[in-house]
Order: structure tokens, then C-alpha cells, then sequence
């Protein structure tokens, strides 16, 4: 996956997949592990793409997992269109489709994981190219 995003759209995603995870109310270290970002980022850093001050790494896995928050993000808002508070809820609550928790799904299964979460909201994910 080659993704060459610039700076500036590294910083943009950084921003919003940063207050997304805010918004699921995730810890820190939830945060790190679901952006993909190095296993020695410290929780402080994440303030840094939060507000814009540094882009994302030039790296494919850490833009692939942000782009599957915000696919996530956007299928729950899709799926639960009056409700701003059920992703958050939906994600913490067990999934029978799913025959688990979809956050610790992604926490245990790291990117594949993400996929399967998000392929369950939105059918497109497993058309193939």
C-alpha cells in the first residue's frame, strides 16, 4: 500500500482520527496501539497530533490503521445516524455478528481485527478490487 500522503493531510489525519479516538473515550495507550503508532510512543505525544502540531509517521500501517478509524467512525455514524453517543457504546458493548467486544477485537487482533469490525458496519469493505 503506498499511501504518500503529504504533511499537511498526515497532520489533517492525525487530527481527526485523534479526536475520534477521544470521542470512543479510549485511554492513551488504546489510542497508540489502534493508530499503529511505534511501541515506545508515550502517551504525551498524542497531544502533539491532537492539536495539529505534528503529522502522522511516513508509514503505511500507521496511516492504514487511521484511515480504519475513520472508515469505523463513519460506518457507525452511517448505522447509528441520530445517536452521537452509540459508537462508543456500540464499540465497548458485545456483538453477536462479531461474537465478541468489537474494541477488544481490535485491541486483540491489532489492523485485521479493525477490518473485520469495520467490515461487519459496511458491506463495501469485503468487495473485492
Amino acid at each position: 500500500m503506498n499511501n504518500e500522503l503529504n504533511s499537511e493531510e498526515r497532520t489533517n489525519l492525525a487530527m481527526l482520527a485523534i479526536s475520534i479516538l477521544d470521542e470512543w473515550r479510549l485511554s492513551p495507550t488504546d489510542q497508540i496501539f489502534l493508530l499503529g503508532l511505534p511501541d515506545d510512543t508515550k502517551p504525551r505525544e498524542l497531544s502533539r497530533y491532537r492539536n495539529g502540531v505534528s503529522p502522522l509517521p511516513e508509514d503505511d500501517g500507521v496511516i492504514s490503521h487511521a484511515r480504519h478509524v475513520l472508515g469505523i467512525q463513519e460506518s457507525l455514524h452511517v448505522v447509528f445516524p441520530l445517536n452521537r453517543n452509540m459508537p462508543g457504546f456500540w464499540l465497548k458493548h458485545r456483538n453477536k455478528a462479531l461474537k465478541g467486544i468489537p474494541l477488544e477485537i481490535m485491541l486483540d487482533e491489532g489492523l485485521s481485527g479493525m477490518h473485520r469490525v469495520w467490515a461487519l458496519l459496511d458491506c463495501t469493505q469485503n468487495w473485492s478490487n
